[in-house]
C-alpha cells in the first residue's frame, strides 16, 4: 500500500512540475472597442470584449479582474468579468467585460473638462490592469491596456 501511494505522489508531482515548467504567457489577440455605450446621470456604462489566446495544453480559468478605467488623471471606474471564464488549451476565446463609472465621476470629468464638452470633442477613456486565474495551482496574470476617445454628447 505504501509502495502504491509513493508512486502516486512520485508521478503527481512530476506532472505538476512538467505542466508548470511549460507555462507560456496568455496572449491578447484583439482588443474591441467600448461598446453598448451608456452614458447618462447614473455614469457610464460599457461592455470591452477581449479575445485571448491560451496557449498552454490545458485550460485557465479567468476569474478577478485589477482593471480601473480611467479619463486622463481622474479615476473614473472599474472594468469587471461577470463571471469566470475558462480559456480552452489552444484556443482563442472572447471575454466579455463590463465597465461601470464610479458614482459622480462624470459630473467630475465633466467639471475638468468643460471648454472641451462644450466644442463637442471626444474625452479620451482608457481600461488598464491585469486579469488573472488559476490552473493546476498556478497563479496567471494577463496586462490589459485600451484607449478610446468617446462623444459624452449624444
Amino acid at each position: 500500500m505504501k509502495n502504491k501511494f509513493s508512486v502516486f505522489a512520485v508521478i503527481s508531482i512530476c506532472s505538476i512540475a512538467t505542466l508548470t515548467g511549460c507555462y507560456k504567457p496568455l496572449e491578447i489577440t484583439n482588443v474591441k472597442d467600448f461598446s453598448e455605450i451608456s452614458i447618462g446621470l447614473e455614469g457610464f456604462k460599457s461592455n470591452l470584449e477581449v479575445e485571448i489566446y491560451n496557449p498552454n495544453f490545458y485550460p485557465i480559468e479567468l476569474s478577478e479582474t485589477k482593471i480601473s478605467l480611467r479619463v486622463r488623471d481622474t479615476d473614473a471606474g472599474d472594468v469587471r468579468l461577470l463571471e469566470m471564464v475558462n480559456l480552452s488549451a489552444r484556443n482563442t476565446t472572447t471575454i466579455s467585460f463590463h465597465v461601470v463609472s464610479r458614482k459622480g465621476a462624470i459630473a467630475e470629468i465633466l467639471k475638468n473638462d468643460v471648454f472641451n464638452f462644450l466644442k463637442g470633442e471626444k474625452v479620451p477613456f482608457s481600461a488598464s490592469g491585469t486579469v488573472s486565474g488559476k490552473s493546476w495551482g498556478i497563479q496567471v496574470e494577463v496586462p490589459l491596456e485600451h484607449s478610446q476617445k468617446i462623444s459624452l454628447r449624444k
